[in-house]
């Protein structure tokens, strides 16, 4: 019987025609073989599956080719040096895992080596896979190799972490950055390797394979290969997603939405029907992120700037659990209890904006309702930025006579107000340390109980509005309200200094009293 070979082993690139999406590099490298200008090190980087140990492997058969034209710098691909390079026995070439080999004894071992001569051809090549995994010991012997090598030896360090690499070797080294495959590359190559290998996939099939490899072109070629012996006549897109584990996009959207909606029960219900039919949980998550992403998209091109700070935390959450769930030993309840979290919060504002009157909703554009402030409360302040001008206290009658203030609206929960005024200094937060902030769509209200503090606050606007805008967004307006306390009977009255706050600080820590208030103009 003889020996199955991979797809990816057989449809390796042999010539720099196949190197699929790595133009530049394939074209530099070509220049400096034709130009017979090789550097003496080079250093390929870029995620995996890009192409670049197969890069390496072709710039060592191109440079111990014997048949190849003088103008050309394409292998032929027939001599006994290309056919010992494609069957992975030249001696010429050496490949070294630094992932299993990367202490100091194996670099003092190939710098002995280095000096010995080709078996064959002219260059003797070293492709060092995996750089970054050597320790720092190794790179320092490999230091001196790589400044002054033999004339007869090229270095190509292969790495998916260049950052990992030291710069005194990265300055020794010619870097060529490898990068991702599109969707349209992979699925091209995919339908050559079919169309080789007579095998019928649906261009649905091929496109969830090229957008599963996220740009490795080693990984879609590896599931080609999974999904070729399930094929009798043809590989379907549902016989993809069943080896994928990947659920239906409508099922995703439903989930989403159940998420979104705070229905807490029906987006557990729904993960565990994907959980039962055999979906796999990371391409749930990177479903739901995906799905999460477009309608992020969608509202930002809307300009729904409170839907698309909703959306960006879920996504945010999402893009965490991705990275939790691959090394979490229960991912399935991790996934349920993140995914109910996200639902029960989601749930919580719209019960609020359920909750807030008429007169606080507006139509958006888009057919959708927003938070929109009373008309006619915009103001330009001292400073320039526009804020909202205080507009006249609300009150409505107590079962005593007296006016109290309607209750604000609240709308969103407010957090991260306490971390604003940790960036004003001290005189401006004082201002504000009175306030009650409340968000309301796209409008930032704060209360004030004390009218000495409402003014204040006023007029250190210019220094709030900065902070306010990085926390909420720039199109945040600010709308300054003065809370009137509940008067038992008649009249309210005026508030009294030593129901300050600030005044009851002082009075307690120096023991004293009030005996005198004056008022003081500016």
């Amino acid at each position: 019987m003889p020996e199955y070979q991979s797809l990816y082993r057989k449809y390796r690139s042999q010539t720099f025609a196949d190197l699929v999406g790595q133009d530049a590099a394939s074209r530099a490298l070509q220049g400096a073989i034709i130009s017979s200008r090789v550097a003496h090190a080079y250093l390929f980087s870029g995620s995996r599956g890009t192409g670049k140990t197969s890069a390496a492997r072709l710039l060592a058969k191109a440079l111990n080719c014997t048949g190849r034209a003088r103008d050309s710098a394409e292998p032929c691909n027939r001599c006994q040096s290309c056919v010992e390079m494609t069957a992975g026995s030249a001696l010429d070439l050496i490949e070294i895992d630094a992932a299993s080999n990367r202490g100091i004894d194996e670099i003092r071992d190939l710098r002995e080596k280095v000096n010995l001569a080709p078996a064959l051809g002219p260059y003797k090549v070293y492709i060092i896979d995996e750089a970054h995994m050597l320790t720092e010991p190794a790179f320092n012997a490999l230091l001196k190799t790589l400044e002054e090598p033999p004339a007869h030896v090229v270095f190509v360090l292969c790495t998916t972490d260049a950052q990992k690499i030291p710069l005194t070797v990265i300055g020794r080294c010619q870097q060529f950055v490898f990068r991702r495959h599109s969707e349209e590359q992979i699925v091209g190559r995919l339908t050559h390797i079919a169309k080789t290998e007579k095998v019928q996939v649906d261009a649905a099939a091929m496109e969830l394979i090229a957008r599963t490899a996220q740009g490795s072109m080693r990984d879609a070629v590896g599931l080609l290969d999974q999904l070729v012996p399930l094929a009798a006549d043809s590989i379907s897109l549902e016989s993809a997603r069943s080896l994928l584990g990947i659920a239906d996009p409508r099922v995703l959207d439903a989930l989403l939405d159940h998420v979104l909606g705070g229905e807490a029960a029906e987006a557990l219900a729904e993960l565990n029907r994907i959980y039962s039919s055999g979906g796999e949980l990371r391409q749930v998550v990177r479903g739901l992120m995906e799905g999460c992403r477009d309608r992020l998209v969608a509202a930002l091109t809307k300009h729904d700037q409170p839907t698309a700070r909703r959306l960006s935390g879920v996504l945010d959450a999402l893009l965490h659990l991705d990275g939790e769930v691959r090394r979490h030993a229960e991912p399935r309840f991790l996934v349920e209890a993140t995914l109910a979290r996200l639902a029960v919060e989601a749930g919580t504002v719209v019960e609020q904006v359920s909750a807030s009157p008429p007169a606080l909703r507006a139509t958006s554009p888009q057919g959708g309702e927003v938070n929109a402030p009373p008309p006619g409360l915009r103001a330009a302040s001292p400073q320039g930025g526009e804020v909202n001008a205080p507009p006249p206290v609300l009150r409505a009658a107590s079962p005593q006579g007296g006016e109290v203030t309607s209750p604000p609206t609240t709308v969103q929960s407010v957090s991260g107000w306490s971390e604003v005024l940790e960036k004003l200094n001290r005189t401006v937060r004082a201002a504000y340390l009175d306030a009650q902030p409340e968000v309301d769509g796209s409008v930032l209200v704060l209360w004030f109980r004390y009218g000495f503090h409402h003014k204040k606050a006023q007029e250190q606007s210019a220094q709030l509005i900065p902070h306010v805008r990085a926390w909420l967004g720039d199109d945040v307006k600010i709308d300054f309200r003065l809370r009137e306390a509940e008067s038992p009977k008649g009249p309210p009255r005026s508030a009294s200094p030593e129901d300050d706050p600030f005044v009851r600080e002082i009075v307690r820590r120096f023991d004293g009293r009030v005996t005198r208030v004056k008022e003081v103009s500016e």
